[in-house]
């Protein structure tokens, strides 16, 4: 059996970064992390996320060419041809950043060590009626019961402590991301870039450009609609928790809520969830009912308003009258 302050289950940037915080304000953190691949994905980094990236003193992480590359905006395109300008400069930040999230994870996990959170090769696989969370070594087929404090479901889209706990994930759409080119094949890679987006009609599609020279071509389509060729297909549904936090449990980034990849907010969420959990946290001693509730209320509301944007700027229409739940 192993206990601590806080398991953070998941190695993710929601749970890199809370976990680092955790730490440094002097909480003993284990990250349970399952050994699943990591994420190759390029994403964007609006202007409006670095007031946060600056809280988190991440700053000299964006400054490394190998991890971050300038980003002037977003150029849409639609189905006549006619192109609209998102132009950064028009922000107080005046520049966004295209992350390589592999790379970003990395330096994620080196400030997680350095700050004193401890790692072992865990999967979450069942909960108690406690504060207990059941674990698998990723090494051996032998159980092992962590008991917390606190508990931090930074699982991504699955929620596995959440939903143990008694959530419900409720998606307002289905889609599909499929990668149908990944490349260094940018001749102007020392160059800040754009972002492109082009709908035309039934998929979405965009081209981001990363450090490196790297090139990601990605389409979005809504699930049941014909699938094309593709490197890789992962869910790009919309998604929220029924309560992002409850007694001795929070859950923060994507296994909170989650965003379709053309809204350009995932990371950024997870980099915001993880300060606003670690506040909460923070705020007592162990998560009370009335901080569980505002931080759920903050997580609806949050998810709302970035819905409301998403279907302003794309003009997109629900799939179905009512939503999906899991």
């Amino acid at each position: 059996m192993l206990r601590t302050d806080c398991l953070v289950v998941g190695a993710g940037p929601a749970g890199l970064t809370t976990a680092r915080l955790l730490a440094l304000k002097g909480r003993t953190v284990v990250v349970a992390e399952s050994g699943n691949s990591r994420t190759t994905r390029l994403e964007l980094l609006a202007p409006a996320s670095l007031v946060t990236v600056a809280a988190l003193g991440l700053d000299h992480v964006l400054a490394d060419p190998a991890i971050a590359r300038g980003c002037l905006g977003i150029r849409r395109t639609g189905r006549s041809g006619e192109r609209e300008y998102e132009d950064f400069l028009r922000h107080p930040c005046r520049l966004g950043y295209v992350v390589d999230r592999a790379r970003f994870d990395e330096r994620l996990r080196d400030e997680a060590v350095a700050a004193g959170v401890m790692f072992c090769g865990l999967r979450a696989i069942g909960v108690t009626p406690g504060r207990g969370v059941i674990c698998r070594a990723s090494d051996s087929a032998r159980a092992k019961l962590v008991l917390a404090e606190i508990v931090v479901d930074a699982t991504g889209r699955a929620a596995a402590i959440a939903r143990r706990r008694g959530a419900r994930m409720a998606a307002r759409d289905r889609m599909v991301a499929e990668l149908v080119e990944d490349a260094a094949i940018d001749a102007t890679a020392d160059r800040v870039s754009w972002l492109d987006y082009r709908s035309d009609g039934p998929t979405w599609s965009y081209r981001i450009h990363g450090p490196g020279g790297r090139v990601q071509n990605w389409r979005i389509r809504a699930s049941g609609t014909p699938a094309g060729r593709a490197l890789l297909s992962v869910d790009a549904s919309a998604c929220t928790l029924s309560q992002a936090a409850g007694e001795g449990w929070i859950a923060v980034g994507d296994a909170a809520i989650a965003f379709d990849p053309i809204a350009s907010q995932g990371l950024f969420n997870a980099l915001s969830s993880a300060l606003v959990a670690t506040g909460a946290l923070l705020s007592t001693d162990r998560l009370s009912p009335a901080a569980a509730r505002l931080y759920s209320d903050a997580v609806t509301a949050t998810f709302v308003r970035c819905e409301a944007g998403r279907f302003s700027i794309y003009n997109l229409h629900r799939l179905s009258g009512r939503e999906v739940h899991g």
